[in-house]
Order: C-alpha cells, then sequence, then structure tokens
C-alpha cells in the first residue's frame, strides 16, 4: 500500500435498514464484528431510511428490499445523492433489479458473516477507490485551495452552452455523480465537482452545507433549528426548497452569517 492510501480514512459510514427486529439486530451483530466500518444509525422503515441517510449521508447503506411506507428500490430515487448500496432480502427475484439500480451486491437472507464480510469488502474497495481518486484530482491541481473565483459558469446541453451567473443560482447539488445547478426553475448540468465549486465560488456567498450541496447564502429566505445539532435552510424559490445541512455545514453557516 502506498503512502497516499495510509492517509485516507479507513472505515466507510454505515447505515442499515430492515423492518423486522430480529433480523436488525442479527446484522446489528455482524456489522459490529466488520473493522472496517462505523456504523451511524438504522431505520426500520423506507421513509425513516429516507430521512435518516440524507440527514447523515453515510458512505454505504444496507437495504432491506420490502418495507413498510418506502421499499428498498424506491428510497433510492429520494435520497440527496448516491451512497454505496447492498441489497439484503429474502427474495431473489429482485436481483435484476437490484444491480439495474447499481448495487454493490445482493444478499439472500439468512446470510452468513463470511458473505457480509465478502460483500462489504467489495464496497470497502469501490469506497477506497473513490478517496483516491480525489486525491488524485487534488494532487493534478484540479481542486485547488486557491482556485481562481468562477465569473460565470457553463452547462453543457447537446451543441448548446448555457452561461450561468453564480449570483443568479439557489445551489448546486451533487446527485450520483453530477452536479445540478438549481435556478429556481430548473437544474443545468455541470462538468465541475462540487469540491472544485466550493473552492472557486467561496467568494460569491456560496457555502457547502452537506456533502452534496451548496448554497448561495443570498438566496436563503429563512433557517430553521433541526435536530442533532443540524439546521433546515429554506430556500427563495417558489417551491420553498428545504435542504438540511450536516452538523459541519451548519457550523460553516452560523460562522459565515454570525449566528
Amino acid at each position: 500500500m502506498n503512502d497516499s492510501m495510509n492517509e485516507l480514512p479507513n472505515k466507510m459510514r454505515v447505515i442499515f435498514a430492515d423492518d423486522e427486529k430480529p433480523a436488525r439486530d442479527k446484522l446489528a451483530y455482524q456489522l459490529s464484528l466488520i473493522a472496517t466500518i462505523n456504523v451511524v444509525g438504522y431505520a426500520s422503515t423506507g421513509k425513516e431510511a429516507v430521512e435518516l441517510i440524507n440527514a447523515e449521508a453515510p458512505d454505504l447503506v444496507l437495504l432491506d428490499i420490502q418495507m413498510p411506507e418506502i421499499s428498498g428500490m424506491d428510497l433510492l430515487s429520494l435520497l440527496d445523492y448516491k451512497p454505496l448500496v447492498i441489497f439484503t432480502t429474502a427474495y431473489d427475484q429482485f436481483a435484476i433489479q437490484a444491480f439495474e439500480q447499481s448495487s454493490t451486491d445482493y444478499l439472500l437472507k439468512p446470510f452468513p458473516l463470511a458473505r457480509l464480510k465478502e460483500a462489504i469488502d467489495k464496497a470497502n474497495k469501490q469506497y477506497l477507490a473513490g478517496l483516491q481518486s480525489e486525491k488524485t484530482q487534488q494532487a493534478q491541481g484540479y481542486i485547488l485551495n486557491d482556485a481562481a473565483p468562477i465569473k460565470r459558469l457553463v452547462s453543457k446541453n447537446g451543441e448548446r452552452m448555457i452561461l450561468l451567473s453564480p449570483s443568479d443560482l439557489l445551489f448546486i447539488k451533487s446527485s450520483q455523480g453530477n452536479c445540478l445547478a438549481w435556478d429556481g426553475e430548473k437544474n443545468h448540468y455541470l462538468s465541475e465537482k462540487l469540491d472544485l465549486l466550493e473552492q472557486s465560488l467561496a467568494s460569491s456567498q456560496f457555502v457547502r452545507i452537506h456533502r452534496s450541496y451548496l448554497i448561495n447564502v443570498d438566496k436563503v429566505k429563512e433557517i430553521q433549528r433541526w435536530f442533532n445539532g443540524k439546521l433546515m435552510v429554506i430556500m427563495n424559490d417558489k417551491d420553498k426548497t428545504e435542504l438540511s445541512t450536516s452538523r459541519a455545514g451548519a457550523d460553516k453557516l452560523k460562522q459565515l452569517l454570525g449566528l
């Protein structure tokens, strides 16, 4: 292992969801025996899973497919970003659909600890590869602390190139590896990564409130206290879009606004 890999975090943040308590208890115990992960929470329904995953932004989620309110398959479209996913289920008929969702693995209950470790190891390799890719980009100067301020952004749509002024944007979100800029009416695809945009838009009153969100503070309508030291940010668009901060994001926003 090279030096750069040694510097990478070695524990994935994990959330799991299952509607059956015996299954949750067994999985919690199995996960406690795996040293490469850090379990940060669990959910017993699909709705709870969506709220928890969006709030905690874990690196990996283990999802039962058949759950009350929202199924494990359906809830993925409701997430603010796409984490690594391992499906856990007692039914094999969902396997093709699971892999169409780009899941890392598909575990049929009851699965032994060895099979769970195999799936976690596969997810861990993907996780570390993603971190290493970010570090390589940084080393090549792709993400710079002294990045030049961006005066305009370019959204490419086929043969068209739309010029966007940062001051007109409400927020930029990272979703499934893409960046989308919201102008209050529609999203515009951006080729830049959120890390680069965070650095370059810092002088334009943009702040990173969450791993997946970069907001224009001048477009914030209201801020509400949320749970676990987080904040709920309500944007000044017709839908009054609500964005939850992370704890670190809440601290950044408070510091910027002097709250």
